[in-house]
């Protein structure tokens, strides 16, 4: 059996979903917080609508960037190719089309990366020292292609880290 594994990550839905809902209620308790009758004192007012108008801007802020691709390749040694996409779509990926892998980055797994069953986050080190953080969840990309990269991923994580020479 190898680890072999060639995806496409493309930006999470849910997570879009969930930053919505988390501005729309830092939005709800402001206005709770500056228009409802409570016996609240005005720095405590002032404290949580501060703290709910920073949650608000940064979540338009993150909605407004648009989503990124990724196309992760995993050879059967677990040597990992990464290669970012800001314009492709999920009907290019669907038309069967082979992607060009050669122009990504090798990468490898940080010991930090999260792997839970139903999420992913890659931490993935660059040779120039650079890390990346991608979020992958079960509507990132299909079932099977998801339990690949998760067996994949957990391989790559239990194997010893090689040492270097002056280690």
């Amino acid at each position: 059996m190898t680890i072999a594994v060639s995806v496409m990550v493309l930006p999470s839905r849910l997570l879009n979903i969930a930053v919505r809902v988390m501005a729309l209620l830092a939005a709800v308790a402001t206005v709770l917080v500056l228009f409802a009758n409570t016996n609240l004192s005005g720095i405590f007012r002032f404290q949580i609508t501060l703290l709910a108008s920073i949650l608000v801007a940064s979540a338009i802020f993150t909605l407004r960037r648009p989503g990124k691709t990724f196309h992760i390749d995993i050879s059967g040694i677990g040597q990992i190719r990464l290669t970012q996409y800001s314009g492709v779509s999920i009907p290019y990926k669907n038309t069967g089309m082979p992607l060009d892998g050669s122009s990504g980055k090798l990468v490898h797994l940080c010991p930090d990366s999260i792997l839970w069953p139903h999420l992913m986050l890659l931490r993935l080190k660059t040779d120039q020292g650079g890390i990346l953080s991608i979020p992958v969840s079960n509507d990132s990309l299909d079932v099977s292609d998801f339990a690949q990269l998760l067996v994949a991923c957990k391989w790559i994580a239990a194997q010893p880290a090689p040492r270097r020479i002056n280690d």
